[in-house]
């Protein structure tokens, strides 16, 4: 068979569905052989950068290795860029970028992206920083262990992205190997951790006073959220998350503490502290700037066991007590049959001790958060107009189903949806918070509803994130994916105008500078219309759910401009700021201006 479709039959035995793409040139062949392969389908997407957004929102979802390409030159440039996205996150995509033939490496061709020539651009060294492998495969004979070489390093570890930068000839000449099935040639197995730390784990947290779990986005890469769930309720033990953890426990459970961090909740920073908590499991995280409060020397717990599947993170940030290498689901899964043991082999009287220090940290975190109102904050039940964005987040909340797929950006959007979208046990929570690609949820939506096609699925959006990647929702207008974009429409760059703006980045400069932070923003429902999909507008906090019904009901992808208050500040803001509304007496309660469009700046010259 040719190499075109070699690699479409061997990505079929991966279970690979779709492939997310734009046409031209060099990657012609494989769309030619794509009509003939009704395995997988083709997703014709309106930006090379949006096809990999698309193939990691399916990954994402769906286990699955997402499937994209592009063709020479500008195309696998824009390809690229889609990848730190998958890189940052952890996300199995296979990106297929294509080049001239080797017989035309030497010469000045048009989008030249060998690398050989002295202006010729190089797609591969271009993708080394942002995937775990990248190769140019210039001959047929290397496609096949390329291909299979390219799954086995997806998959292995910490998952991520690989970029294989195939040659026009390889395309269409003939390929001799056969395509094997993925146990003959990748590991499919999981990491355990070693037995003995795991062992000297479980006996650490049953002897603990106050222990505490803080999850990252390693539980939900792993499907990890069950174990995670017996084992708090086995150890009694509190759970909060990073913002990337969010998802991984239901934040309405007893022991939920919600998200820790700057844009976080209370109950979660003021347990997760050491003199509060003396053992401390964290899994699956990297202990960020965002989420320690720059690395604050009292988070986290007396004593931290760290689990994590990449053993350069463990001992990274904090010194660690025990660290175990291992894949999430299997360490907790370890970690619960130890705990189960020792439990059962405990002495009436130390069991009931046991038992009865549980009942006293349950009605400890149970107390806590009702003096801090763990969400139920009064912005969250305000009737003001512009809506409060709080009361957006409970709005939707309330409307949707519990395993609804929510997404959300970079900025301000990000910051209301960690701290005022209650997640509940069953759904899925998205977010890029450790690159925060502005603009990547649009497009990554697309590919998550094609994942769970019977599931609903929000992305809370900025107005300005919407801008980015707008065109993508044409790719799903085209084919009936009906996404709805919940856009928290603040007509200005929210988070810069705030931190930047208003509060001088902290006291680099002298507050109330806005710099290029308000915007001339488009129509939204007229654009939806343009687009073919549905429309509306909101104003007030009580047509919200409305609008939410109406915009299932479509059928169609939707967008629903939600107009909020652009002068309320989230969380982190306020926590990071105080020392500038001290500074500066009514500074917070003072207004943003707004700027006049259009701007007649050839006037000025």
């Amino acid at each position: 068979m040719r190499g075109a479709r070699f690699l479409l039959e061997q990505c079929a035995k991966e279970g690979v569905k779709y492939f997310f793409g734009m046409q031209g040139s060099t990657i012609t062949p494989l769309f030619n052989e794509l009509l003939d392969f009704p395995q997988i389908k083709t997703i014709l997407s309106r930006h090379e950068q949006g096809a990999a957004f698309e193939a990691t929102g399916y990954a994402w979802v769906s286990g699955v290795a997402g499937f994209c390409g592009a063709t020479l030159g500008p195309g696998s440039v824009n390809l690229i860029s889609g990848l730190h996205v998958p890189w940052q996150d952890s996300i199995p995509v296979l990106a297929i970028g294509t080049n001239d033939p080797p017989s035309h490496w030497r010469g000045a061709t048009v989008q030249a992206s060998s690398g050989w020539g002295p202006r010729s651009t190089w797609h591969v060294e271009m993708a080394r920083h942002v995937t775990k492998w990248a190769q140019t495969i210039p001959i047929p004979d290397l496609l096949p262990e390329a291909v299979r070489r390219a799954f086995r390093i997806m998959y292995t570890g910490r998952p991520g992205p690989v970029y294989l930068d195939i040659c026009m000839n390889v395309w269409l000449e003939e390929v001799k190997e056969e395509v094997l099935p993925p146990e003959k040639y990748r590991p499919t197995c999981k990491m355990y951790g070693d037995p003995h730390l795991v062992e000297k784990a479980a006996q650490l947290l049953i002897e603990a006073q106050n222990p505490a779990i803080l999850a990252g986005g390693g539980v939900n890469r792993a499907w990890a959220q069950d174990e995670l769930l017996v084992l708090a309720e086995l150890l009694g033990a509190p759970v909060a998350t990073t913002l990337m953890g969010k998802g991984s426990f239901p934040e309405d459970h007893p022991l939920a503490l919600g998200c820790v961090g700057m844009g976080g909740h209370e109950t979660a920073n003021s347990m997760l502290r050491k003199g509060k908590c003396d053992v401390l499991l964290a899994i699956g995280l990297t202990f960020s700037v965002s989420a320690t409060g720059f690395w604050s020397k009292d988070f986290g717990g007396d004593k931290l066991i760290q689990v994590d599947i990449d053993p350069t993170e463990i001992g990274k940030a904090y010194p660690i007590d025990i660290g175990i290498v291992g894949d999430a689901k299997c360490v907790l899964q370890q970690l619960i049959d130890c705990v189960k043991r020792k439990i059962d082999a405990m002495p009436p009287q130390r069991l009931e001790e046991f038992n009865r220090a549980k009942s006293e940290r349950i009605r400890n975190v149970l107390k806590l958060k009702d003096e801090l109102k763990y969400f139920r904050e009064e912005e969250m039940y305000s009737d003001a107009v512009p809506i409060k964005p709080q009361r957006a987040l409970k709005e939707l909340r309330e409307f949707l189903k519990e395993d609804a797929i929510v997404l959300t950006d970079c900025g301000n959007n990000m910051v209301w949806t960690e701290g005022y979208f209650q997640h509940l046990k069953g759904g899925l929570f998205i977010v890029d918070a450790n690159h925060t690609a502005m603009g990547n949820s649009l497009a990554v939506a697309i590919g998550a509803k094609l994942a769970a096609p019977k599931r609903q699925v929000v992305d809370v959006i900025g107005n300005a994130a919407f801008h980015m990647l707008c065109k993508e929702v044409v790719t799903a207008s085209t084919y009936t994916i009906p996404v709805v974009w919940f856009i928290l429409d603040d007509a200005m760059l929210g988070a810069i105008a705030h931190y930047a703006g208003k509060l001088g980045w902290g006291g680099l400069w002298e507050p109330e500078r806005y710099a290029a932070t308000d915007l001339y923003d488009m129509d939204f429902v007229k654009f939806a219309e343009a687009c073919h999909v549905f429309g509306i507008k909101v104003e007030r906090p009580g047509e919200i759910k409305d609008a939410l019904k109406q915009a299932f009901d479509s059928g169609k992808p939707a967008i629903i401009d939600v107009i909020i208050d652009r002068d309320e500040m989230t969380r982190s803001t306020l926590r990071r700021f105080q020392h500038i509304f001290a500074k500066y007496p009514g500074l917070r309660e003072r207004k943003i201006p707004r700027q006049k469009f259009p701007i007649k700046i050839l006037e000025e010259v």
